[in-house]
């Protein structure tokens, strides 16, 4: 308790360590084994300097810790549900290439995060994961991902940079909520879900290869919200959902490819910037309201 060490080697042979164990401690670095089972509540609140993890972490283990850089190590395959919440300490984090699952909020609220890699070896990112990152500019998601949860980057209000690779299948409710610095986002055509609001206040350009589901409601659409500029529908998309971009008022342009026969129901209701459209050959049938209350709109080509 309140201790300062230059290090701390934890043995091989330890499988538990105990609440409050090395609460408050301050060392230039923490090497826990990959022994460890059971990490016990706050049992590293308050502790500084580097941490080195190898064993699998359960929920919950270091929230608070104020550890700056954390490197967790090839033998670890899960971190758990608010693993790392509110270190707001945290600048660097390096996830070893065997873990496979980033739980519900694990990093949540580690404000002076400020980039993140996630290896290919990771399939699921958890609900919140990384929400309220409020320095996080730039995420590498890597290649086997096909899961990112509900509020996984909510309100990463630096964000800049994120690529979704093509393992991708589902993109949770409000996953990308308020990062409203995205300069682009593209979509594979891999992705088959988008949740509700799932990029509420994005800003900049937009590129979906995707089919883009229907919407029960405005509310529920996956681009409701979304204040982007421009949008470009790629040539694997042949739906445009009910209400895929309700009120999205700040677009100007959209582009739409030649494979696409659909546009759905409302589905730019309200995208009061637009000012022209052409509707490619493709397109067979437009939803009722598609383009209602588009009130600068002033320019329609609709092919033969």
């Amino acid at each position: 308790n309140q201790g300062e060490f230059t290090s701390i080697t934890i043995g091989d042979s330890v499988t538990t360590i105990g609440d409050y164990a090395f609460w408050g401690c301050s060392s230039q670095c923490i090497t826990i084994p990959d022994s460890v089972t059971t990490i016990g509540t706050d049992a590293f609140q308050s502790c500084t300097g580097k941490l080195i993890v190898n064993c699998n972490i359960p929920d919950a283990s270091f929230k608070f810790a104020d550890f700056t850089s954390v490197t967790i190590g090839n033998s670890v395959t899960t971190i758990g549900d608010e693993a790392f919440r509110l270190c707001e300490s945290l600048t660097s984090v390096t996830i070893g290439d065997s873990v496979t699952t980033i739980g519900d909020y694990a990093f949540s609220g580690c404000t002076s995060l400020t980039s993140v890699t996630i290896p290919d070896s990771v399939t699921t990112i958890g609900g919140h994961a990384f929400e309220d990152c409020s320095s996080l500019t730039s995420v590498t998601i890597g290649n086997s991902v096909t899961s990112i949860g509900d509020m996984a980057f909510g309100n990463c209000s630096s964000l800049t940079s994120v690529t979704i690779p093509n393992s991708v299948t589902s993109i949770g409710n409000s996953a990308f909520y308020n990062c409203s610095r995205l300069t682009s986002v593209t979509i594979p055509n891999s992705v088959t879900s988008i949740g509700n609001s799932a990029f509420y206040g994005c800003t900049g350009e937009l590129v979906v290869n995707c089919n883009i589901p229907s919407a029960s409601s405005y509310s529920s659409g996956a681009f409701y919200g979304s204040k982007f500029t421009s949008v470009t529908i790629g040539d694997s998309v042949t739906s445009i959902g009910d209400y895929a971009f309700y009120y999205c008022d700040s677009l100007t342009s959209v582009t739409i490819s030649d494979s696409v026969t659909t546009i759905g129901y409302e589905a730019f209701y309200g995208c009061s910037s637009l000012t022209s459209v052409t509707i490619p050959d493709s397109v067979t049938t437009i939803g009722d309201w598609a383009f209602s209350s588009c009130t600068n709109l002033t320019s329609v080509t609709i092919p033969d």
